[in-house]
């Protein structure tokens, strides 16, 4: 026989009721204390003495101020300014191209340079024909490919992993030379992280050219101090000589040929007070200059990779490669070049060499060895 809804027995539930109305209760206790809480913030009064809560019927009572207020001592603004003379290059003639042999080197892009695998396999499938490498250890981009312990690189996060000193010193054992290029003026990661360097629009913003380079301020000694402590640790690695790429001031829109035949670089802001008018010959070969007298007495030799435009077109007095200045500072002068053409760039520089043998202090940079030349870097393969 089944059973029936009403012939089942169920228990007094006695605590259902209590329980229910004690919840209700807790959940408007804690709705209110948010509201409350919410509201009380319009009354928080904040003063030296801390935060107190006034509400409105406590207006009438005053608070007694502290009996003494001691205020921060007030210090007169003052204007520091660098003052940067037109330097004198009268007696300019660093020399370093003495112990110079002619170069046949391959040129290896920091992607691989910086690659210890790629390293390797370009270092170890090095030619017969060539007598030397040329490693890019820092690009435009501002990454360095080495592990630096230079402040500035600490500071803003551009120090790679890598160590040359074992690469330089297997490529010794085997008769080759290393050179080490590094870009100077050219570079993002620092222009970007530590604006007060970089080279500025005459409205005050970080420049960077029409290629989306941007380019550090060549009056600025930090930049020089920077670039010098880099050239010191790859020198501590071996390298026999230097190539100091992106040595050049960017061409303004708005610059101007001065009477004198200087160039007036109108439309950039710098980092110190220049007393004569910017000219960027005498900005770029004064930091020439400081940094190939880092290295004097090293036996390092300290070279410059020419601009196409200072030597092709005769533009050295608006990028700053004064062709005849540049051969007074460095041992070598670096050309990107077309091979078939490359004779009549050997020409055009050799009208102002100041010593030594353009065979050997001119190096063409191409995309195959070009006829006639004892020296050379190839590209591209």
């Amino acid at each position: 026989m089944p059973y029936r809804p009403k012939d089942i027995y169920r228990g007094r539930r006695k605590y259902r009721v209590p329980l229910t109305i004690g919840l209700f209760v807790l959940a408007f206790l804690l709705i209110g204390a948010v509201g409350m809480f919410y509201f009380l913030q319009q009354f928080l009064v904040y003063d030296q003495t801390g935060v107190r809560l006034q509400l409105p019927f406590m207006a009438s009572e005053t608070v007694e101020e502290p009996e003494e207020q001691v205020s921060a001592p007030a210090f007169e603004p003052v204007e520091v300014q660098v003052i940067y003379e037109a330097p004198d290059f009268s007696d300019l003639d660093l020399g370093g191209w003495e112990e110079l042999s002619p170069t046949k080197a391959l040129f290896v892009p920091f992607s691989d340079a910086a690659d210890e695998m790629k390293l390797d396999a370009a270092v170890m499938g090095l030619g017969s024909e060539y007598d030397g490498v040329v490693l890019e250890l820092k690009g435009p981009e501002g990454r360095l490919a080495w592990t630096s312990d230079c402040d500035m690189a600490v500071a803003y996060g551009t120090a790679g992993t890598m160590d040359y000193t074992e690469t330089v010193a297997a490529l010794h054992e085997r008769g080759l030379t290393a050179a080490a290029q590094i870009s100077c003026l050219a570079d993002e990661l620092l222009c970007t992280r530590n604006w007060p360097v970089a080279l500025r629009t005459a409205s005050g913003d970080t420049y960077s050219d029409g290629d989306g380079t941007y380019w550090l301020d060549p009056y600025n000694r930090e930049v020089r101090d920077y670039i010098s402590d880099l050239m010191g640790e790859l020198a501590a690695m071996g390298f026999d000589e230097i190539i100091l790429a992106d040595l050049y001031h960017p061409v303004s829109d708005n610059a101007e040929l001065a009477d004198d035949g200087s160039y007036l670089s109108t439309g950039f802001r710098y980092s110190v007070t220049v007393q004569t008018a910017p000219d960027p010959v005498n900005a770029v070969c004064q930091m020439a200059r400081r940094l190939a007298e880092t290295m004097e007495g090293s036996g390092i030799a300290v070279s410059a990779l020419l601009d196409e435009d200072s030597l092709l077109t005769g533009n050295g007095a608006a990028t700053g490669q004064d062709i005849s200045l540049f051969w007074r500072i460095f041992a070598r002068l670096y050309c990107p070049c077309e091979s078939w053409n490359a004779m009549t760039d050997l020409e055009s520089a050799a009208e102002t060499l100041n010593g030594g043998e353009i065979a050997v202090r001119f190096v063409p940079v191409c995309g195959y060895a070009p006829e006639g030349f004892e020296s050379y870097v190839i590209v591209g393969e």
